[in-house]
């Protein structure tokens, strides 16, 4: 909670909002970032029949980014709040549509995701990423000076009661009535990429499903991640990478896959995956075999750490230990101990650990924020925009590259940076402004001669 000399005043609120251009400052944004983007989009491979086409390919992807950046939950909701002549000519100057008249419908959007393939706004989230990665503005994100964090997580999309198409993933479920009924549901695997600690932006997107109906084995999340990781390799081959996860990814698969990539892994250690691990670490300890930092981070904790576990329990890959114990004095007195564990490949010592333990506590709350905010923020990416199974991977895919825009936006936002307005609010006043705002020549000048953009 703020201190109360912290406080803005309403007054200074009214006066901040006041200087807010809306739609204006985030085509700002876009063009700073992003100039070329309008160009990505007709480069992408145009499913539909020419001669019957209205609305080109940066028309209808705008519309898609535009629905997610301002928070309209379903299509339907979006032929509404649309339907205004200001929110036709701000997408005619973004698509450089010249002709065009009115906004394309939600049927027309949906019918052209879809025919549109996936690896298509794959490929333009990845000139995206790529024009970012380029930028020194991100360079200070980088772990220990060189490698860029990379995150891998689960979630669940979609849930249905019955079979809703031959990818769906199945299980069963016991009722309280002791009743066993199948759920069938869609998984999705995602690598966040750490531009800097509030900037966490989609990089690759593993869809995990069955690949027909009748199969032996499920897919699951470890075999999309080593799809990924070759995804990886292929798409950004020259990236030094760190990669990070959940004890899932613990396993020696992955960590040879890491090791044949030329990247570096951090992954939490659990005793339930590495258990020979975890008991050859603290028989290390136990002997006095451990390294010992104190004072680390603002909870001025003890981190501990040993190199080269592996050599101990007869282990292939490079495999270093550490640990971070903070302690809190609770309310009666008494002082609790939490203690997180770690496995990395990287080298460690005394300079660097406390940088490997804040960059190994941030995945925990990037993983809870990134999905959570996506799920019950301004997004809402379990809602069923279409039925189809391509539209929907390429709703979602949308909302990715939605998202990477948002949050460059967001990280600029005065009012966000001075005043605490909340990304709702934020995204609610995005939407005001695409309908109520019309763009002027001078608009237009402004974006594209003064885009120098500082972020926080």
């Amino acid at each position: 909670m703020k201190k109360r000399n912290e406080w803005v005043r309403k007054n200074l609120k009214r006066e901040k909002k006041k200087g807010d251009q809306g739609i204006v400052d985030l085509m700002r944004i876009m063009y700073h970032f992003f100039k070329e983007l309008p160009k990505w989009i007709d480069e992408m491979e145009d499913p539909r029949h020419l001669s019957y086409v209205t609305y080109t390919q940066a028309d209808l992807m705008y519309m898609g980014i535009l629905k997610n950046i301002c928070a309209v939950k379903t299509m339907r909701g979006m032929e509404e709040k649309f339907n205004e002549d200001n929110c036709i000519e701000t997408l005619r100057i973004l698509s450089g549509h010249q002709q065009l008249k009115e906004m394309p419908h939600s049927d027309t959007l949906n019918y052209y995701l879809e025919k549109l393939s996936p690896e298509c706004i794959s490929g333009l989230r990845r000139k995206m990423v790529k024009s970012l990665i380029r930028m020194k503005t991100f360079s200070r994100g980088k772990l220990l000076g060189r490698y860029w964090r990379v995150i891998l997580d689960g979630t669940g999309l979609f849930y249905f009661k019955e079979r809703h198409c031959e990818n769906c993933l199945v299980k069963t479920v016991t009722g309280n009535d002791g009743k066993k009924t199948k759920a069938y549901f869609h998984k999705v695997l995602e690598a966040k990429l750490v531009l800097s600690d509030k900037i966490i932006i989609s990089l690759g997107t593993e869809f995990i499903e069955n690949e027909k109906e009748d199969v032996s084995k499920q897919d699951c999340e470890i075999n999309a991640a080593k799809r990924m990781l070759v995804r990886l390799k292929k798409e950004y081959p020259r990236l030094p990478v760190c990669l990070q996860g959940d004890a899932l990814y613990a396993a020696e698969p992955i960590m040879a896959a890491c090791r044949e990539n030329k990247w570096r892994y951090i992954f939490t250690q659990k005793d339930t995956r590495q258990r020979l691990l975890g008991e050859s670490y603290e028989w290390i300890k136990s002997g006095g075999g451990t390294e010992e930092v104190t004072g680390i981070g603002k909870e001025q904790g003890t981190g501990r750490y040993a190199n080269h576990v592996e050599a101990v329990t007869g282990k292939g890959e490079v495999t270093n230990v550490f640990e971070y114990e903070r302690k809190e004095t609770q309310k009666e007195g008494s002082v609790s101990k939490t203690v997180f564990q770690w496995l990395t490949d990287i080298e460690l010592d005394r300079k660097n650990l406390e940088e490997m333990v804040n960059a190994a506590r941030g995945r925990w709350k990037i993983e809870n924020e990134g999905f959570n905010n996506q799920k019950n923020g301004i997004y809402d990416i379990e809602h069923l925009n279409s039925r189809n199974s391509n539209a929907m991977k390429n709703h979602y895919l949308l909302t990715q590259i939605a998202d990477i825009i948002m949050q460059l936006y967001l990280a600029w936002n005065p009012l966000v940076r001075e005043i605490g307005q909340s990304i709702k609010n934020t995204s609610s006043r995005l939407l005001e402004s695409f309908r109520r705002q019309p763009i002027t020549d001078e608009d237009v000048l402004y974006i594209r001669r003064y885009t120098t953009v500082y972020l926080e």
